[in-house]
């Protein structure tokens, strides 16, 4: 008989953790564990008809006052022997309702390494009482990398034998042929270099930032061109158009909106600049890898565990000097393409291979 397993989500949506979550469901169905998700938010996401589609299943549970009664009736229905909740300290009341309702592994997957919320005196307290709640009640804490399980759990997380780091998992993608009209097909025209960017327009990535990159590259090294590709905000997009006239470098900015297929992108760009405040573990640092693109980071401690798999990944901080990215950008701009294929194979034997990360969830299930 397979084991049934429920991932706890705010809603399933097109953000990196349900996306890389999504990817082992038809792995670990062939090895005989049956994945259902659970949407706190009780609202549709734009991952639920790709679910069904998969032939699992997304269960909408909005918290509430009556919310406990209906989660536990939820598990005892539906015999759910795994509860995966992907919430942060929320983990906490989930895994708590999870014993209740007798499910006998309760797993907390810390999914960040930076809490973005307030930090208030009541905050605070709610986060200790729902920390203690995990230490109570979770039979294994995950984390994405091991800052998160620094951060969220504790610095010497290794001492405590339910803690494990599973990195996400990407699969291991064959090299694109590259098409030289491709990014005249993408509005750009000239023939310069492109460094890409892929992230939804939020503060949390540091558009601005690029802007003063780009605007600096150009006056050092000559033109390059700045391609955005994410789900645009109309406040922050015109703060970029803004800031581009003023540096004089507009002309090479694209807004390119979400793409079916960012490997297209990748294959074809120069360079990725991810210049990001906070993450993760930041899956678009690790698909630009996978396919031997550069990348240039935030030292973000996410990207320094990934760059320490992956050579194609250099990370400096957002507080040094803008020239010391530009140096950085020439450099991966200016190295010979025979390397995108070295590092495309190193990225194989990595921990972000998704076969590696099956297995770790798969180990952890039985």
């Amino acid at each position: 008989m397979n084991k049934k397993v429920l991932h706890i989500f705010g809603k399933m949506d097109r953000g990196g953790a349900e996306l890389r979550t999504l990817a082992t469901l038809q792995p670990l169905s062939d090895k005989g564990i049956d994945i259902e998700f659970c949407s706190l938010s009780g609202e549709q996401g734009l991952l639920d008809n790709e679910i069904k589609a998969a032939g699992s299943e997304v269960h909408l549970c909005r918290l509430g006052l009556l919310f406990p009664i209906k989660f536990v009736r939820l598990l005892r229905q539906h015999q759910f022997e795994v509860v995966h909740s992907h919430v942060a300290m929320v983990s906490g009341f989930i895994l708590f309702l999870a014993w209740l309702g007798g499910v006998p592994q309760r797993i907390a997957h810390f999914r960040n390494t930076h809490d973005a919320a307030n930090t208030s005196f009541i905050r605070k307290w709610r986060n200790r009482l729902l920390h203690g709640l995990i230490d109570r009640f979770a039979t294994n804490i995950l984390g994405v990398c091991n800052a998160a399980l620094s951060i969220f759990w504790r610095p010497d997380w290794q001492l405590d034998p339910r803690c494990q780091t599973i990195y996400n998992g990407l699969s291991h993608q064959a090299l694109l042929e590259t098409k030289a009209t491709f990014w005249q097909e993408n509005n750009i025209t000239n023939h310069e270099p492109v460094m890409l960017n892929v992230a939804r327009m939020v503060e949390q990535k540091n558009h601005l930032f690029m802007i003063r990159v780009l605007a600096a590259y150009i006056e050092q090294y000559g033109p390059i061109n700045l391609a955005l590709l994410g789900k645009k905000d109309d406040k922050i997009e015109q703060e970029i158009i803004a800031l581009a006239q003023e540096h004089h470098c507009l002309d090479y900015v694209v807004f390119l909106d979400v793409q079916p297929n960012v490997y297209d992108f990748l294959t074809h760009a120069d360079v990725m600049l991810f210049p990001s405040l906070w993450e993760g573990l930041p899956g678009a640092v690790i698909e630009a890898a996978s396919v031997g693109l550069p990348v240039v980071a935030n030292d973000l401690p996410g990207v320094i565990e990934i760059a320490q798999q992956l050579p194609c990944v250099h990370y400096l901080s957002v507080e040094q000097p803008i020239t010391l990215w530009c140096e950085a950008l020439h450099s991966a701009v200016t190295s010979h393409k025979n390397e995108r294929e070295k590092h495309h194979n190193t990225f194989k034997d990595s921990s972000f291979n998704l076969n590696q990360c099956v297995e770790a969830l798969y180990a952890i299930y039985q």
